[in-house]
């Protein structure tokens, strides 16, 4: 057995000794409670090479867990409740990236009347996907299996190679996400000038257009900012990131008639914003700015550094494969992130 599956038998069982013993229950009463923001990008039953995409059963399983054991709640009502000291319990708050056509199905019966809200990067509104699901359709429809990414630091792909694929899958997206919006475009047009795609990207709507967003914000689902063009902020200057923070609570106002309250920062990462993009956000008018840095956000939390928790569809399954509420509920509980510190002491 390899010590990464050791690491996950061990976790996993730790989660479930401390989840029905109850022991996660008294680390929530003792931390006092807390909002618990999900981060969560597709809905939808297509298998994804990314973690962005949870099946609407594996959602519906998490909503009904949290509804039993916590409250389900919308940010704004989550966030009022931080000004609250001790907490009596925890809330949860569902949050969407980027505004993908897949999102409609919170619409849908069996998942209509969950709060939520889907942050926009208004510039892919109607139009093409996020530049990831371009370089999976490069790799997928490629005519040609050799790729020279040497010159990013991460070396040459046979992507023939199931396991040479899958590395480049993991490796690529993170290299690409440091650089500028620029140096971005110029690696996709090589990589493609690489690969040679036998067929051009499905013309299928992947991003919710702004009928859809309509729709969504009619059946009470939030609308919130994720710049226009989905740009890493921490590599652009101020004029830029101003513009694109700026511009992307404009265009939602326009389209819907009222203001955004609350923004996301792309990627999210403590490398990817920084103070000045905290002060740009809260200068457009947000109310508060989400991170993708994981956490439990207590009493005194800065809201414009939200902590959220990425949720996808293998993220919370048992070394058997199952979906599991004890490694749910024990880690955004923030009791395994307290074990694992005390693991690596």
């Amino acid at each position: 057995m390899t010590r990464r599956a050791i690491t996950r038998w061990l976790t996993y069982l730790v989660a479930v000794a401390s989840h029905y013993s109850g022991v996660d229950r008294l680390y929530r009463a003792f931390a006092g409670g807390g909002l618990v923001v999900l981060m969560l990008h597709r809905v939808r039953d297509e298998p994804d090479p990314y973690p962005l995409s949870i099946t609407p059963a594996s959602l519906r399983q998490l909503v009904g867990w949290i509804r039993r054991d916590g409250t389900l709640t919308s940010l704004d009502d989550g966030l009022r409740s931080l000004h609250e000291p001790r907490g009596a319990g925890t809330a949860y708050a569902l949050t969407f990236d980027d505004g993908y056509r897949d999102n409609l199905r919170l619409t849908e019966a069996d998942l209509a009347g969950v709060p939520a809200l889907v942050y926009l990067a208004t510039g892919h509104v109607g139009g093409d996907p996020i530049w990831a699901y371009r370089l999976i359709h490069a790799i997928v429809a490629r005519r040609h299996d050799q790729l020279n990414a040497a010159e990013l630091g991460v070396g040459q792909f046979d992507l023939a190679d199931p396991l040479d694929r899958q590395r480049a899958y993991e490796l690529l997206p993170a290299r690409l996400k440091q650089l500028s919006p620029t140096e971005l475009e110029d690696w996709m047009e090589r990589i493609g000038q690489q690969l040679q795609p036998a067929r051009p990207a499905p013309e299928r709507r992947e991003m919710l257009d702004w009928n859809d967003v309509r729709k969504l914000a009619s059946r009470g689902i939030g609308i919130g900012g994720h710049t226009r063009g989905h740009v890493m902020l921490s590599q652009v200057d101020e004029k830029t990131a101003r513009e694109e923070i700026r511009g992307s609570c404009e265009h939602i106002r326009r389209e819907l008639g009222s203001v955004p309250r609350h923004f996301a920062y792309p990627n999210g990462t403590s490398e990817d914003f920084g103070d000045r993009d905290a002060r740009l956000a809260r200068e457009a008018g947000f109310a508060s700015a989400a991170t993708t840095i994981e956490g439990v956000n207590r009493f005194g939390t800065d809201p414009y550094r939200l902590r959220r928790y990425n949720v996808y569809e293998q993220r919370y399954r048992s070394p058997s494969g199952r979906l599991s509420k004890a490694l749910f509920m024990s880690d955004t509980s923030g009791l395994l992130s307290w074990f694992k510190t005390r693991m690596r002491a």
